[in-house]
């Protein structure tokens, strides 16, 4: 197994987006609210929110729990790309996210916080793992999977709503889900393309 010494932690963008996470958090809640998906103002126009909104939280419960899980995943799986790679692949992951809860999940009025983006690096970060043979990677992708997989099923927890004072949006964590495999699959079949270029 790999052994990750802390020199190759790729610090910066991870705390450049918790920084402005929380600085958000700090903003008037008239300011927030504009920054929030809604969609109502998406559709007439607002198409900022489809990426601001992923920064925005509920309450500082919301923001601690989002800020734990984006800072774990920088310690597991931030050596794997340059902090260009990283900001690239989140304004990605954001629109994706955004657009797919727009068009698939019309329920859904508003939506804020990390989450969603947290699922796709994730499962990004897993199959990362798997392709540099890390056992890890597999239970990782495995637990993801089976999570969401049982939100779906189950339904958002009651009690963690309640904790946020907001709706759990488990449609984000699938469509995260979704865009981290197919974002990996993409970097993969890349990577072995150069891959057979190289040997040519």
């Amino acid at each position: 197994m790999q052994r990750l010494s802390i020199d190759k932690i790729n610090f910066k963008p991870y705390l450049a987006v918790v920084l402005l996470a929380m600085l958000f958090a700090f903003l008037p809640h008239e300011w927030q609210q504009k920054l929030e998906f809604h969609r109502d103002y998406i559709a007439d126009g607002q198409y900022w929110r489809l990426i601001t909104a992923h920064l925005v939280h509920s309450n500082y419960w919301h923001l601690a729990m989002n800020i734990g899980g984006f800072l774990l995943i920088m310690l597991l799986h931030s050596h794997y790309y340059k902090t260009f790679e990283h900001l690239t692949q989140w304004l990605i992951f954001s629109a994706i996210i955004s657009l797919t809860i727009y068009t698939y999940s019309p329920s859904t009025y508003i939506y804020v916080g990390l989450s969603g983006l947290i699922h796709a690096m994730l499962i990004l970060g897993a199959l990362k793992d798997i392709q540099y043979k890390q056992i890890t990677g597999k239970y990782l992708l495995a637990g993801i999977l089976v999570k969401v997989a049982y939100e779906q099923w189950q339904g958002p927890d009651e009690k963690l709503a309640n904790l946020i004072e907001a709706g759990i949006a488990i449609d984000a964590h699938l469509y995260g889900v979704l865009a981290g495999l197919w974002i990996g699959i993409l970097l993969y079949l890349r990577y072995q393309a150069k891959k057979h270029m190289m040997k040519n």
